[in-house]
């Protein structure tokens, strides 16, 4: 089939999904077939963010990248990255980025995942609060936790507690700060969070529970959270790890 006879798809986002469906597309030899084209909005090549927390135990950028750009290069898959898709015509069959380019498509997928959920806490755009979601996210936390000296985390679920022991392996003394009565409370009973808790106490991190926060306070910088039962706790440093939304 000559390129011109190629009907050409587009996928929106080079997550883990995105470049799952170029492998198998791939596999099936789809792309005699097919034009492929791939929007990331990150700077660089899909990853493995399920294992994001190894970049802080020494794992490099290409020991979590899933493919390098070569394999996409090599096998005619035209990636575009630092590239955000902001509009889509279905009419037309085209897609925007965010940088006012525009690509048509005949079939268009969306792998565009999820994004961090951020409360919508006064103070939270605040120097040294981050979210931890991108290879960005954890290289700022890296930077700022060698200013610092306390760091909360905001979130008492999985991803909240690697992310406290992440910014505990950095020095940094450390509390996981949870709306819920208990840890995890998604996964555990209130007897397995209570053991969870005894254990992340004993490697010196502080939990507290049944807490909302009011307020990120500072100037320009986080100092200290403020709770709505007027408690506060003077952090350097905030982690939020609030849950993710789907991004459709």
């Amino acid at each position: 089939m000559s390129t011109q006879d190629k009907k050409k798809i587009i996928v929106v986002g080079n997550g883990m999904v995105g470049y799952k469906f170029c492998e198998k597309l791939l596999e099936k030899g789809g792309l005699a077939q097919y034009d492929l084209v791939v929007y990331g909005e990150e700077p660089r090549p899909a990853y493995d963010r399920v294992h994001l927390s190894a970049y802080f135990d020494g794992s490099t950028e290409e020991d979590l990248t899933m493919a390098p750009r070569s394999w996409y290069e090599e096998n005619g898959i035209v990636l575009k990255t630092s590239a955000l898709i902001v509009e889509i015509d279905k009419a037309a069959k085209t897609v925007t980025t965010h940088k006012g380019e525009v690509d048509s498509y005949d079939a268009l997928i969306l792998a565009t995942g999820s994004y961090p959920f951020v409360p919508p806490i006064e103070g939270k755009d605040k120097k040294g609060v981050f979210v931890y979601r991108t290879i960005e996210d954890l290289e700022g936390m890296m930077a700022h936790g060698k200013v610092s000296k306390t760091a909360a985390v905001l979130g008492g679920g999985l991803l909240g507690l690697e992310a406290a022991n992440a910014a505990l392996n950095m020095g940094l003394k450390t509390s996981v700060v949870e709306f819920a009565q208990r840890l995890m409370p998604r996964q555990l009973d209130d007897s397995g969070a209570e053991i969870l808790k005894d254990k992340i106490n004993n490697i010196g991190m502080d939990v507290l529970l049944n807490k909302s926060t009011k307020e990120i306070a500072g100037e320009g910088q986080i100092e200290k959270l403020v709770f709505a039962d007027g408690d506060e706790l003077e952090v350097d440093m905030l982690i939020i790890s609030a849950g993710i939304r789907s991004r459709d």
